[in-house]
């Protein structure tokens, strides 16, 4: 019994002795096999202000093959506070040592527990999952394929709500809508799962909130309305604020994903410091894998007790470094480095007349980006116009490429609802598409838009479709009649020149009328058509070739062989030619495609958003 007691204090005694980071580069590991039910152990967290506190720690036992080839520690959690609170959001990562030995991370919990049990991470198995280092310099989607990159920037407007969020199972899809994350097992499981990590937002209308709310929960976070930031200046004569400590185990740490007008971080606990390398969390945030995140020191206001989830509310501090690793086993990072972020502009100019401008920047990651430009779009629109009637939004800007060429954004979109989440997702897809084929040397410098707003319902059908003859020669002029009715039940008709081209064959010719997005739907393209673009040009090119909703577009076609090679469209092909590509050796570098396209060209835009399609035939002779 005495020996027991030593052991504890003098365990006790080295954690309060834990120094800054870089001088403990040789921390020894407690070996999870060394382990007996009973042992006695101390922890270390933030539950006020900067400085960690210790907390009690009695090991219950192992659980093997939590999930494939990892172990957690059972452990029972005691202390004053943890008695109130039990095991709370923003503890994932704090550190537990058994005789002075660094045991793990507090990753894991049971849902609704009513002692404060928790599942230890070992920090041998984090340290272990982080080795591998090498950055792959390219990782092609091939499940991206040409017609979902066409239909992806589809007027989402005349999709049903429930379908445009509704994404996680389609190639392409912007992330978080599925239920994969950290702590989206059922709590009815009796799962041991990981400890929510709690995600502060500022500055977001409570419709955004009802809207993104779900997804972040299907990730594992756990929502806080409000962010806290601690004061980088005070007025004269007031109190300073009291310089913060480095980073250590225990320290409450903050990872911001958007700043600016809007606020969106992530907290949690260090669990290991070895130099400038850092380990937190003892399991995923989003496990993205590699990946690029600011990380800051974090000072906590107040541990809040729910019998729900007692969670942690937390001030964000100065920049410290960046996270460069999001795995199963927790967070890696490195102290004194800085992590580039994406600028985003949006003006507004809104149904009253009035400009508003928001900044924001956000982190770039090939999966969280194009959720964070959702997000921020569609809050700019929330907390400018209203949610309910009818409601016409212009939308018009650029996605800014290092030595490329910009992405443009155009669309516009007229419904009596879901417009705003159409008008979001048209600009969140064009960067969602970019990121996706993991090109090592894209580097977003920003994103410029601006939405026009009008309430007023600028839609329409298109009803009909008229030449003034269907006989005709090459190279004849014809005059093509349009009518198109709005949504009031009035009728707009416009004549256009329309010209056979001179080179064109006698027989049958299909003329075709669609707005872009009913052709782009119509375009029929093997099941198995897989687009790889050549390079990021290319990827660029395709992008901003794909048809405008708001414009209606002539097509002047024949149903004739032709085939697709290396990503460039080869209609009208002769037999001959055709069976050269087809004795390729290798196995879909020539896609073959079923239609030869003569003319095509955009009509003007009107003021209205004509949808749908009509076709007739012309006979040309010889």
């Amino acid at each position: 019994m005495i020996r027991k007691k030593s052991s504890v204090l003098w365990a006790v005694f080295l954690c309060a002795l834990l120094p800054a980071p870089g001088l403990r580069a040789d921390m020894e590991f407690f070996q999870v096999a060394d382990l007996q039910p009973g042992m006695k152990g101390v922890g270390r967290t933030c539950f006020r202000g900067s400085s960690p506190e210790d907390f009690q720690v009695e090991i219950l036992g192992v659980l093997r093959g939590l999930e494939a080839g990892t172990n957690a520690v059972l452990a029972r959690l005691s202390g004053d506070l943890l008695e109130r609170t039990g095991v709370f959001e923003g503890m994932s990562g704090s550190p537990v040592f058994i005789e002075g030995k660094l045991l793990g991370a507090v990753a894991f919990t049971y849902p609704y527990a009513k002692e404060a049990v928790c599942g230890i991470t070992p920090i041998i198995e984090m340290v272990h999952s982080f080795e591998e280092s090498t950055i792959p310099e390219i990782e092609f989607n091939l499940d991206t394929q040409v017609d979902v990159i066409a239909q992806s920037l589809m007027p989402l407007s005349r999709i049903p709500n429930g379908a445009i969020r509704n994404l996680s199972g389609r190639p392409g899809a912007l992330p978080g809508s599925g239920e994969t994350g950290p702590g989206s097992r059922s709590p009815q499981s009796h799962t041991l799962v990981p400890i929510a990590t709690p995600l502060g937002l500022g500055g977001f209308d409570a419709k955004t909130l009802r809207l993104f709310q779900p997804r972040f929960q299907a990730m594992g976070l756990s929502i806080q309305q409000g962010v806290g930031r601690m004061r980088e200046g005070d007025p004269a004569g007031s109190a300073p604020e009291p310089e913060q400590p480095p980073l250590q185990p225990g320290s409450s740490i903050v990872i911001p994903l958007i700043r600016g007008d809007l606020e969106v971080s992530a907290g949690g606990t260090v669990t290991h410091v070895d130099g400038d390398r850092i380990y937190a969390f003892g399991h995923s945030l989003l496990d993205l894998g590699f990946t690029d995140l600011p990380v800051h020191k974090a000072r906590t206001m107040y541990i809040f007790p729910s019998i729900q989830s007692s969670f942690k509310i937390l001030e964000m501090g100065e920049a410290v470094g960046s996270i460069r690793q999001d795995r199963g086993s927790g967070i890696f990072g490195l102290l004194g480095t800085k992590t580039p972020m994406v600028p985003l502009k949006v003006g507004i100019k809104t149904s009253r007349r009035r400009n508003k401008e928001f900044e924001y920047e956000m982190v770039q990651d090939r999966l969280l980006t194009p959720l964070l430009v959702d997000l921020a779009v569609y809050n700019s629109i929330a907390v400018s116009e209203r949610g309910q009637g009818v409601v016409t939004i212009d939308v018009r800007g650029q996605v800014r490429v290092k030595n490329e060429q910009p992405v443009e954004v155009y669309n516009r979109f007229s419904s009596d609802g879901g417009v705003a989440d159409a008008v979001s997702l048209s600009a969140a897809i064009p960067v969602n598409y970019l990121l996706a084929f993991g090109y090592k040397n894209l580097n977003i410098e920003g994103i410029d838009l601006t939405i026009t707003v009008q309430e007023s319902d600028r839609s329409a059908l298109l009803d009909s479709i008229r030449l003034n003859r269907t006989e005709a020669r090459a190279g004849d002029a014809l005059e093509l009649e349009i009518t198109c009715k709005k949504a009031n039940g009035d009728t707009v008709q416009n004549v256009y020149p329309l010209q056979i081209p001179s080179n064109i064959t006698p027989g049958p010719l299909h003329l075709l009328v669609a707005d872009g997005t009913t052709l782009m739907s119509m375009d029929d393209q093997p099941e198995d058509a897989v687009l790889v673009p050549r390079n990021l040009p290319h990827l660029i090119r395709l992008i901003n070739n794909l048809r405008k909703n708001d414009h209606l577009y002539v097509r002047l076609f024949r149903r004739e062989p032709g085939a697709v090679v290396k990503g460039e469209g080869l209609p009208g092909l002769p037999p001959s030619v055709l069976s050269i590509l087809g004795s390729e050796r290798r196995v879909g570098a020539v896609i073959p495609i079923g239609i030869s396209a003569f003319q095509e060209y955009e009509l003007p835009r009107t003021d209205y958003l004509a949808a749908g399609s009509k076709m007739l035939t012309i006979r040309i002779h010889p």
